[in-house]
């Protein structure tokens, strides 16, 4: 990954009126962060959020077959974001993530027409990736440091850019971010059909997960779905939590949610590299450090 990725795109006018990029290549807290496995474990909590943008959970219920396989958003997703840090043709891969959106347009549940490339639905889903770098290394890792912060806001600015698309939306630092982030979810986020499903997951059988023998999954899928819910209860922020009506933990939940973070941190850093990393994010590592 050269210097195209994002070094054009991270200058700021002389008076720093515009938001300011990092780049994002090797070396970056994207890089680092964008395909670790950890991530996995958020993928009910980062999936709920999305959904409960108004726009977002109207185009799932009209351009998509959430409600009978939910896991096909995911799997054509992740990858093709991955992607755009870790491909050798990255950018041309951010132009295909972006065109993969294009016909997706509508009415939501607020009888407001949507876009999915409208830059203020775009940017919220693109948000919750960058706010994933901060929460997995808060509950499973080693929080990370205002510096690297400030740091990962600047590499999610040039992430954006890589899409083309307006720069009305972007946060010039974290403070901006979070301002941002809680905004959104006391202004904007709802309750919908598709968070009522996703919550509903260990009661309603799905397909298997890719990779999964039906037969497993025949055994495996309350249980699994069970404590996926439940670690999404835990890692959801609190007001987003409100708006969708979760049980209220115990002490034993608290608990048990406590020694499971701690064990997560404790024995992810003893695993070789290429357990740690999505498939797709290795592959452009070893590149890299093959060049």
């Amino acid at each position: 990954m050269g210097a195209t990725n994002g070094s054009a795109l991270a200058t700021a006018t002389a008076d720093g009126s515009e938001p300011v990029g990092a780049l994002i290549g090797p070396g970056s807290l994207v890089w680092k962060y964008a395909g670790d496995y950890r991530n996995m474990l958020f993928l009910g909590r980062t999936g709920i959020l999305q959904n409960m943008h108004p726009a977002v959970g109207a185009a799932l219920q009209d351009h998509s077959d959430f409600f009978t396989d939910p896991w096909d958003r995911l799997v054509r997703s992740l990858p093709q974001i991955q992607g755009m840090i870790y491909d050798a043709d990255n950018e041309a891969q951010a132009g295909r993530v972006r065109d993969y959106h294009k016909p997706l347009k509508g009415t939501d549940s607020r009888g407001e027409r949507y876009h999915a490339l409208n830059p203020e639905v775009y940017w919220w889903t693109h948000a919750t990736f960058i706010e994933l770098n901060i929460a997995v290394n808060e509950y499973f890792g080693t929080p990370l440091t205002d510096e690297e912060k400030e740091q990962l806001i600047a590499e999610g600015i040039t992430w954006w850019r890589m899409y083309g698309l307006s720069d009305r939306v972007l946060v010039r630092d974290y403070a901006e971010f979070k301002q941002y982030w809680d905004r959104t979810i006391d202004e904007v986020l709802e309750r919908n059909a598709t968070t009522d499903f996703a919550l509903s997951l260990d009661r309603h059988r799905i397909p298997a997960f890719p990779g999964i023998p039906e037969p497993v999954w025949t055994v495996i899928w309350r249980p699994v779905m069970a404590f996926n819910l439940w670690l999404a209860n835990g890692l959801m922020p609190e007001r987003a939590r409100d708006i969708l009506g979760m049980r209220r933990w115990t002490r034993l939940d608290r608990a048990a949610f406590t020694v499971f973070c701690n064990a997560v941190r404790h024995t992810w850093p003893l695993l070789p590299e290429r357990l740690r990393y999505a498939p797709r994010a290795y592959a452009g590592i070893e590149r890299v450090r093959g060049e």
